[in-house]
């Protein structure tokens, strides 16, 4: 029979959770609240007997929660405590530990209130805790708490309140993101038992590398640079929000990519041009530089989304050019060897210019071509 008195409910709001739906995403949460919990329960026992250096034996064993329901109202679990044995020298009376328990919860409520301005400093353990309860939480949603006394205060923990929080005493946060990024290189040690690491530029995190098992390496991404990968990730963050490192991985794996055959092709070209020889046009022509290649490509595939007509051709100098077709404009973008390139245009229609411009690299000529498309 469930005790109601023992049970806690955490109230979480978010699209994700209508229909007292509980993504497994969240679940670290109930584990997170059980040690958050715990931490002041031994707090709570040290200010009732300061005479005692040291917790009684098998303390943290006696505060079993166990999820039994997901109650009506966006999704609820509900969590029950019990006792796991029957210590009676654990405390001077019998309903000492369920006092404690109960003070430690306010606690909680009080750490969240962004009100209160007089909570303790925070020990390791509750960092810890803190730090992954509500980590998988997004833009949005939140979870709220209930207070237990006469006064009812209902408190809300959401991606802002945990930041303010953690940022107090870490210079870094926990978070699970998910997305997608451009597969950009791959590591792999010599040595067999080093740990392997794809890379991937996400546009929002910059560039981050993300570990992956040896045979997944070879199996799904050597072959497949410049691909799209998605990724469900636990990382660290700086209060900024710029990325540290990989925490965890929970899933990273190959996105389908409607314009792989595309991506492809140009490829397959481009490796063409790179066996050109001097005098490869009727006895003139230079070789083809790597780096107009390697940056003709790069735009192919950092524009790709834009589903341009795109046609390739070398140049007798040794650079790529690059004929786009967007809308109603034609663009010509000449990638030179040097590494920089020139982009310019006419509007068919209307018969607007865009007059010769330079840009001393590649991502500054994405930039200006998504610009141009998204105006």
């Amino acid at each position: 029979m469930i005790d109601e008195k023992r049970v806690f409910s955490l109230h979480y709001f978010g699209a994700r959770f209508a229909d007292n739906r509980l993504p497994v995403e969240v679940l670290p949460d109930l584990q997170a609240f059980r040690e958050l919990l715990l931490s002041y329960t031994k707090d709570e026992w040290r200010r009732r007997h300061p005479d005692r250096k040291k917790l009684p034996k098998n303390f943290s064993s006696e505060l079993e929660l166990a999820l039994f329901d997901i109650a009506d109202g966006s999704a609820i679990p509900r969590l029950e405590w019990r006792r796991a044995s029957t210590q009676p020298a654990l405390f001077l009376v019998e309903d000492e530990f369920d006092e404690a328990v109960e003070a430690a919860y306010q606690s909680v409520i009080d750490l969240i209130d962004p009100s209160n301005t007089l909570t303790a400093k925070l020990d390791a353990s509750k960092i810890s805790a803190l730090n992954r309860l509500g980590a998988a939480l997004h833009e949005g949603e939140r979870i709220d708490f209930a207070s237990r006394n006469q006064f009812g205060k209902v408190v809300s923990l959401d991606a802002k309140r945990r930041k303010e929080l953690i940022g107090e005493y870490k210079q870094t946060y926990s978070s699970r993101i998910e997305g997608s990024g451009e597969l950009i290189g791959t590591t792999s040690p010599s040595d067999t038992s080093g740990q392997c690491y794809i890379e991937l530029d996400t546009g929002k995190f910059g560039k981050i590398s993300v570990p992956v098992d040896r045979l997944q390496l070879y199996e799904d991404f050597a072959d497949f640079l410049n691909s799209e990968v998605r990724f469900d990730l636990l990382v660290e963050l700086d209060l900024n929000d710029n990325f540290k490192g990989v925490l965890d991985v929970f899933e990273v794996a190959l996105q389908d990519d409607p314009h792989a055959d595309a991506i492809a092709e140009a490829r397959e070209r481009l490796d063409e041009f790179s066996r050109f020889e001097d005098g490869w046009h009727d006895g003139t022509g230079k070789a083809i530089e790597r780096r107009a290649i390697n940056a003709a490509l790069d735009f192919i595939v950092g524009t790709r989304s834009l589903s341009a007509d795109i046609r390739v051709f070398p140049i007798e100098s040794g650079g790529i050019l690059i004929d786009a077709t967007l809308g109603t404009w034609e663009y010509s973008i000449e990638f030179l060897g040097s590494g920089g390139a020139e982009m310019y245009g006419v509007d068919t229609a209307s018969e607007s210019e865009m007059l010769p411009c330079y840009f001393e690299n590649v991502d500054n000529v994405i930039a200006d071509f998504v610009r141009r498309a998204e105006a």
